[in-house]
This record gives C-alpha cells, structure tokens and sequence, in this order.
C-alpha cells in the first residue's frame, strides 16, 4: 500500500438569502398560462482552503443565475444573482436553475469555478415556489510544495503542472494554488544544481495524476537530493478520504531481486463481483529499501502454470504492485498475467527466477493456502490478506497470520488491492 498524508479541512457553508418570498397571480399575455412566483436560495460551499486563500468568489451576488424550463429553454437570466428582483414571475411548469461564479479555465491560478444546479422546481398558478442553489467549486485544485532538500541543495527549481489545455509553472517562490478544469495531470519537476566540476547540472523528476477529481486539492511534495539515489513526487489529496501517492524515483535497480525483497500480501481467488477469468489478483510489496523491477520474473503454480513478466513492473521501496488476470480487477493493475488461474481451495503461488525453465530458479517468495495450513477456508466475495503485522517473507506462510478481508473495494467485493492491509486481529 502507500504510504499516505490525509487533511481534512472543515467545509464552511455560506448562505447569503438575495431573494425574498412573495406571491401573486396574473395571466401571462403571450401564453395564457397562469404565473407563480419564484424565490431563489444561493448559496456557496466554501473550503477553509479558499477562505485562507482569500478567493475573490466571497460573494454570492457576484454569481451568474440561469433558470431554465423543462425544455432546457433559458425562462430568466441575471449576470448577477444581486441583480435579481426579489420575486420572478414564471409560467406555470416545471424549471431548474443553474448558478456559476467564474470560467472555468483550463489552467490558472487563484482562478476557482463555482457551479451548482437546482432540484427540479414546480411553479403553479397563483403560489410561491422556493428554489435552493448550492455552489461547490469545480475546478481540481494543485499546489507544490519543496522539501528542505530541495531548497537547500539545489541552485534554483520549477516544476510544470499541465493538462491537454493548458499548464502552469510553479517557481520555487510560488505560493498560489493552481485551478484546472479537467482531464489528467502531468507533472514534471527541474531540480539546478552545481556539481563539483563547476557544471550546471539539472534533475528532472515526473509523475501523472490519471484520473483528478473536482473538488480535490492536490498537495504536490518533490524531494530530492543532488546526490545520485531516489527522489520523489508525492501528492497528497486534500478533503478526500482516500489519498493518491506517486513517487517517482531515480536510477531504478533492475533484476537485483533477492529471496524475500518481495512477499506476497494478498491474494483474490474467488470473487463473486467478478467472475474469475475477470477478478483474480495477486498483491505483492516490496519490503526492502531499493526499487526494483519485476520484470523476467516468473509467477507460477506448483502444480506446473507459468508466467513470465514480460514488461517492467516497477515497484519503489515500500510499495505494492498489483497483478492480475484482467486489467478491470483492481482500480489499479500494475500488470496482466491472463494465463493463471487459481483454485478456490488450495494452492501455491510462487514468484521466482527464471532459472533453466522457468521453474528451477530462485524462489522470490511463495504462499500455499490451504484450510489445512491455518488459511481462512471457503472464501468468497474477498480476497486473503497478510496481517500488515507480519510483512516478512517467512512469515507470510503462515496460515494464521492471513484473513479474509473485510473493506469493500471498487468491484463491489472485498479487498484492499494496492493499499494497506487491515488488520488480521
């Protein structure tokens, strides 16, 4: 799993009342359809992020408010909800109504979108109907933070934060949070430094957020040194329960995987959200302190199935890689291996080097469930998991040291596939 930094920042609700109830009936010339009158209620869900930020989004009467009809037709627009009589007269239909603040942009900063929508409103002849707009900000939020390394080691840095449409570059004294609009996230840091040769010298460091989230704010820590060794990129996602890392690190070590730098801490061989062919994985961490790659490794059966890695399987130092049957087995699959099925009673999962054929080479490490070695039988809808206690390799044969897992994930069964084990007790 990774290694996480959650904040939780309470969320402030402002609600700024800018139209008040009244009522009155009148025939409409151009239709004929009885009138009623509408009250507006809008309001803004404003993140301590953007208080301290002091966002100019701090009034709701600067707000764009469009009512639209059951048509989709535009029935009253105001540039500024401030602007709005206190009471609208509408036909009698049903209506819903959108309220903005800002444009959105692909890539700006201090530039935050506020968008809400109504429910849907019914306006009947002669009455008042009242109409609540909760705005929330829109945009995926991204700030950079330097480590003290970094701003002690290095002569000068920046680092680009783009998506398709745009991108921002964040200096080493820039202190603004970037708002962007959609689609995934590039990011790449330049490190300066002097070697001792005299030579200007640049360390370049990159990540990807996939799939950015509205409403996240994503906390950017790069770190490094001038030294030759590991350096890294870490988000960590503000008000979300959930935390996304990406460490990207230097001079990678390849195929210098040893018996135990890996063990396997969780293994699904029988999901029931998913059928087999589809919902199998194996998790595996890598517990020693260098970052190694999968690749050429085998994963097999004893009873003869063979798989050999074939594309580099990159795993940083405590972290977990995910390997499955099908790509939509996990919410993220470091790799497919479509060619091994696991039975649901009894197996051996062993991961080794290749060695002759494929099955004589240096055992990396292995686990053989069974009811009758202490592995919980019979399980179904979840997958096994190593107590995040016992990350070792021998101890991850014991059989009392696994349990079934007990948090649902993203296919609706259990699992905890690329993030921390719960606990076994």
């Amino acid at each position: 799993m990774k290694n996480v930094m959650t904040k939780f920042r309470p969320i402030i609700l402002i609600f700024l009342g800018i139209i008040i109830i009244s009522g009155c009936s009148k025939r409409n010339h151009d239709d004929e359809k009885p009138t009623g009158k509408l009250s507006l209620m809008v309001g803004m869900s404003v993140s301590s992020h953007d208080v301290y930020s002091n966002l100019k989004a701090a009034n709701t009467g600067d707000f764009k408010v469009i009512i639209y009809n059951s048509d989709d037709a535009v029935a009253a627009s105001y540039d500024k909800a401030s602007e709005m009589p206190d009471a609208i007269d509408l036909p009698e239909g049903k209506y819903y109504v959108i309220a903005s603040f800002g444009t959105n942009p692909a890539a700006e900063f201090e530039q935050p979108y506020y968008y809400g929508i109504s429910s849907e409103i019914e306006i009947l002849g002669g009455q008042s109907s009242i109409a609540n707009v909760t705005c929330y900000i829109s945009n995926i939020l991204v700030s950079i933070v330097y480590s003290d390394n970094v701003k002690t080691g290095f002569n000068d840095y920046s680092t680009s934060v783009s998506n398709i449409a745009g991108t921002l570059q964040f200096f080493k004294n820039e202190t603004r949070t970037g708002y962007f609009n959609n689609g995934p996230l590039y990011i790449e840091a330049n490190l300066y430094f002097t070697n001792s040769n005299g030579e200007l010298q640049t360390k370049k460091l990159s990540g990807t957020i996939n799939n950015p989230e509205p409403r996240k704010h994503y906390e950017v820590h790069i770190d490094a040194t001038q030294a030759d060794g590991s350096a890294a990129i870490q988000l960590v996602a503000d008000e979300t329960v959930e935390t996304e890392i990406v460490e990207i690190v230097e001079n990678p070590v390849f195929g210098q995987v040893d018996y135990g730098k890996f063990i396997i801490t969780e293994i699904m061989y029988n999901p029931t959200a998913l059928d087999d062919a589809t919902g199998e994985y194996i998790e595996v961490y890598n517990v020693s302190d260098s970052t190694l790659n999968l690749k050429g490794l085998i994963i097999r059966r004893a009873s003869g199935s063979i798989h050999t890695i074939a594309s580099d399987v990159i795993v940083a130092p405590h972290q977990y890689a995910v390997l499955a049957r099908s790509e939509t087995a996990a919410p993220i699959v470091n790799y497919v291996y479509s060619s091994i099925a696991l039975t649901n009673t009894a197996d051996e999962i062993i991961i080794n080097k290749y060695g002759t054929n494929g099955s004589d080479g240096t055992v990396i490490c292995s686990v053989a469930y069974s009811s009758a070695l202490g592995f919980p039988s019979s399980v179904s809808d979840g997958s096994i998991q190593l107590d995040n206690s016992a990350f070792d390799v021998e101890a991850a044969k014991l059989g009392t040291n696994w349990c079934k897992s007990s948090v649902t994930f993203s296919t609706g069964d259990m699992g905890t596939p690329g993030t921390n084990n719960s606990s076994c007790n």
